[in-house]
């Protein structure tokens, strides 16, 4: 069995990471090393999420496909554009992605429903 903050952490935090760097770059012309320092991350780390390698494409596509976590990634994208602080808009992305059982068959092991 695995505990919800393994589904999340394992699974969910990089796709979210992975939709900030992709958006980082495109929207906001930022190099790597740049999206590193935004994100808190590792040059490698943000080379392997912009190629698509360190995160569930199927979870990417299902967060961009809700219009509600869509805009919670822009507003975190914004502000971590900005050297601001985004952890208020990266816990409401996982509390909305819980809420809404977007995920839920992920977290059929845990024994937590999200």
């Amino acid at each position: 069995m695995r505990f919800e903050v393994e589904v999340i952490s394992e699974e969910i935090l990089p796709a979210i990471r992975s939709m900030m760097a992709t958006r980082l770059s495109d929207d906001y012309g930022l190099n790597q090393e740049e999206i590193a320092d935004r994100l808190g991350l590792t040059q490698p780390a943000v080379s392997q999420y912009l190629s698509s390698s360190r995160a569930d494409r199927d979870i990417v596509r299902k967060l961009e496909n809700d219009m509600q976590v869509d805009v919670l990634i822009d507003d975190a994208t914004k502000k971590a554009a900005n050297d601001g602080d985004y952890s208020k808009e990266l816990s409401q992305l996982l509390t909305t992605t819980r809420d809404k059982g977007l995920l839920k068959e992920r977290f059929q092991d845990t024994g937590d429903i999200m």
